[in-house]
């Protein structure tokens, strides 16, 4: 059975193919291939030794510890784990970080009992330099994809337009890759992707356009260079700094009522419980605190007494919630509107279009 050569790595990843990545689960945690399982051929504490070994006492004698490590039991539960995984997914391919000992000796186990899979050639780093030069690919200003950004002050729904557009237009969802809504408030209850998964997952959508709409117009959410943790790659955000905005324009009252909705109403406060509805005004506490040098001090001080305020209406109101809007307002007018707006005068971009969202998702509809 051929292995996977680098020419290879495209179709294995659109069509979706199962991997099995043996390398330690520390490895693993760092970052993986789109698709993968760690199943790995030695544990940390192994993989240590292993490399301790290698370098005092070179390669041989690194070798021979591996296969005293995984002998007996060890070897026969590795086995076991591979080819479970194997019977459910029989397309699975192995790597390791350069397709080197661990994806061969486990290749050559597997073969061993009569099981044949292909394993990737070059391994983890040939995957991770595919998919970096994918986004290099698509970001450069002579890609066939044309990039459109959808922009607008903070509370003008963009993630929702842009929900709705990707149901006739190819989008790329920043946010949504990297589990985060892009703010000192953005963190979700979902735990963001390491940096290298957060852009493996930019390349795998990349290389999904490319196939089935390589001359499209790709639209994007104005976003800072970081989401929470995530950092834009520094090529997609250049490209992304340069390109053509759409504008949404919506009325400051709409912006505090769409911010109220998605922070407030559509969270644990909303849902009238005490106790998660007081970890999420810690939540807002702490992300004024972290933004309070930029505020300033005396108008940090007074949105958290806001909070405070609106903390003790809910506790002895629990649906008297409109007060919350006070303090989304003063955010919106001292922070994020002058931020937004010196932000754009910056740049100074070209806007396509102006308007409303049903006036964006039309235009955006006839192109």
């Amino acid at each position: 059975m051929s292995n996977i050569v680098a020419e290879d790595l495209k179709s294995l990843i659109l069509q979706k193919t199962p991997l099995i990545d043996v390398r330690a689960p520390i490895e693993f945690a760092q970052g993986t291939l789109p698709g993968a399982i760690n199943l790995p051929i030695m544990d940390d504490t192994q993989r240590a030794l292993v490399g301790t070994t290698y370098k005092n006492s070179g390669r041989e004698e690194a070798i021979r510890l591996g296969h005293e490590l995984v002998s007996g039991e060890v070897k026969e539960s590795r086995l076991r784990g591979w080819t479970d995984y194997i019977r459910k997914n029989p397309e699975a391919v192995l790597f390791c970080f350069r397709g080197g000992l661990r994806s061969k000796i486990a290749q050559r186990w597997l073969s061993e009992i009569g099981v044949d899979r292909p394993l990737i050639e070059g391994g983890y780093k040939t995957g991770r330099q595919f998919l970096r030069e994918t986004i290099d690919l698509h970001s450069r200003q002579d890609s066939k994809n044309t990039l459109l950004i959808l922009s607008g002050p903070t509370g003008s729904a963009k993630t929702k337009v842009l929900k709705q557009a990707s149901n006739f237009h190819q989008t790329l969802d920043l946010e949504a890759f990297a589990h985060h809504r892009g703010s000192a408030f953005g963190a979700t209850t979902v735990s963001q992707p390491t940096q290298i998964d957060f852009e493996h997952r930019i390349a795998t959508s990349f290389l999904h356009i490319g196939e089935t709409s390589p001359e499209s117009n790709v639209l994007i959410e104005d976003e800072s260079r970081l989401i929470g943790r995530c950092a834009i790659p520094e090529s997609l955000f250049s490209r992304m700094r340069s390109s053509d905005l759409v504008y949404l324009e919506e009325s400051f009252e709409q912006r505090v009522e769409n911010i109220f909705q998605d922070y407030v109403v559509d969270t644990a406060i909303g849902l009238t419980d005490p106790i998660a509805a007081m970890a999420q005004f810690e939540k807002f506490k702490l992300a004024i605190k972290m933004i309070s040098r930029k505020l300033g001090g005396e108008r940090a001080r007074e949105i958290l007494d806001d909070i405070v305020f609106c903390e003790n209406e809910y506790l002895r109101v629990p649906k008297n919630l409109a007060s919350n809007k006070g303090w989304i307002a003063k955010l919106l007018s001292y922070y994020y509107d002058p931020a937004y707006s010196q932000s754009l005068e910056k740049r100074n971009p070209k806007i396509l279009i102006r308007g409303k969202s049903e006036v964006v998702l039309e235009y955006l509809k006839g192109l």
